[in-house]
């Protein structure tokens, strides 16, 4: 089983081929590299430890075909960092994965609230895309197309290509009521005029289930109910069968999203980030699992909060589908006590039929624990299981100025 780290690109923006070749003496066999990703700020570990990396959303690469920022959906292109690092892991002999933050974007989203996920009191998310319309559909397409003809890329992780919720989100957000799972998920109900559409075809009375939604909103705000089962909450929201509706027409949407997107690839392989969880709204795609595996043919599943029992649960789901199957993981010492529990992490992650652990992240976790990771490949190792493929020799990255962390903005 190959053993990958999720990492950002501005890890790799000061002595990038000594970072690679860190991660490479460590016995990692790959990095699923963000080539698009949500705003941040990171406390940085290892490659420049107590430094604040201050960065805004947006594409982490540049090429020719890129849409001009303002215009469309266009993300802001950030620098080439990507490519830099890219170029460093592939000199280090591993393997690179283009992680795609989809539909979690806050510059297309503000700058086109039209196309931006709107609940049921009208509100705008800035922060999240809606998957229903065509042109979010278009710039998702258009964001794999783009990226998987990027030299060196062997492979994509397409995360939040679905549907996200309101806690999900870049700013530094507060909130002062008690809300419930079932809340938060019904906060996550979009009501643009695609989805309003999708409803509509489904036989749903639209304006009935935005006024239901807002109801059940407005009574927790008013009296705070302590949650019961997430899907008993919901069913007791909106009916069974409306409930059951409203899943149906979301996991349709989902799934046509991400065909698309499979499609765009042009044939490089896909893992869509999921979930067994139909009412997830953080980021993964939350919709049919067996149908999420026919369109991308691979499938990742994680749990940062450090649920094990959680990731085992999931990983037996994408289990039963045949796809493909990686297994995500919080490094982190909030999320991983010590050795042994990532040592167990990974031998479940390995009985379930997983190719590949990828371990969240480089550059955020104790630069201690990479020792950790030497062991594992031998830990979990499966005759026959595929390592990454060497790609041919990069040409040179465009030469990005070497700016401080806390002003990545470009």
């Amino acid at each position: 089983m190959n053993v990958e780290l999720f990492a950002h690109p501005l890890s790799f923006r000061r002595q990038p081929q000594a970072q690679a070749d860190r991660l490479a003496a460590h016995g990692v066999d790959g990095v699923r590299l963000a080539f698009s990703y949500h705003g941040g700020r990171w406390l940085l570990t290892t490659s420049a430890p107590c430094a604040v990396a201050d960065f805004r959303a947006g594409q982490w690469f540049r090429d020719e075909a890129a849409p001009v920022d303002g215009k469309g959906l266009a993300l802001p292109v950030l620098g080439d960092d990507a490519t830099v690092a890219t170029t460093a892991l592939l000199r280090a002999g591993l393997g690179v994965t283009a992680w795609l933050v989809g539909l979690h974007q806050s510059g297309p989203a503000t700058r086109h609230p039209g196309s931006a996920l709107r609940n049921a009191f009208g509100h705008h998310y800035r922060h999240a895309l809606c998957p229903a319309r065509p042109e979010v559909r278009a710039y998702a397409a258009d964001l794999v197309a783009r990226t998987a003809r990027r030299p060196g890329v062997t492979g994509l992780e397409l995360e939040a290509f679905g549907y996200l919720g309101w806690q999900h989100q870049s700013a530094h957000d507060k909130v002062g009521a008690a809300l419930r799972p079932v809340d938060r998920w019904l906060l996550s109900l979009c009501f643009c005029s695609a989805c309003t559409d999708r409803f509509t075809d489904a036989g749903i009375d639209v304006p009935a289930l935005a006024e239901t939604v807002r109801a059940t909103l407005l009574a927790q705000l008013a009296e705070p109910r302590e949650a019961g089962e997430l899907g008993a909450d919901a069913r007791a929201a909106l009916g069974s069968e409306l409930h059951d509706t409203v899943l149906a027409v979301r996991s349709r949407i989902t799934v046509t999203l991400v065909r698309d997107a499979v499609a765009a690839a042009g044939g490089l392989p896909v893992s869509v980030r999921t979930t067994g969880d139909p009412y997830a709204c953080d980021g993964k795609s939350a919709a049919d699992t067996s149908a999420l595996a026919a369109a991308a043919g691979a499938l990742t599943v994680t749990d940062l909060s450090g649920n094990h029992d959680a990731l085992r649960r999931e990983l037996a789901a994408a289990a039963r589908t045949g796809a493909q199957v990686s297994a995500g993981w919080n490094l982190a010492v909030h999320r991983t006590t010590g050795e042994q529990q990532l040592r167990d992490v990974a031998q479940d992650a390995y009985a379930a039929g997983a190719r590949s652990l990828a371990l969240y992240a480089y550059d955020l976790a104790p630069a201690q624990r990479l020792a950790w990771l030497s062991d594992l490949s031998r830990l979990t190792d499966r005759p026959g299981t595929a390592k990454p493929t060497p790609s041919p020799p990069l040409p040179e990255p465009v030469k990005c100025p070497d700016t401080s962390y806390a002003d990545s903005s470009n």
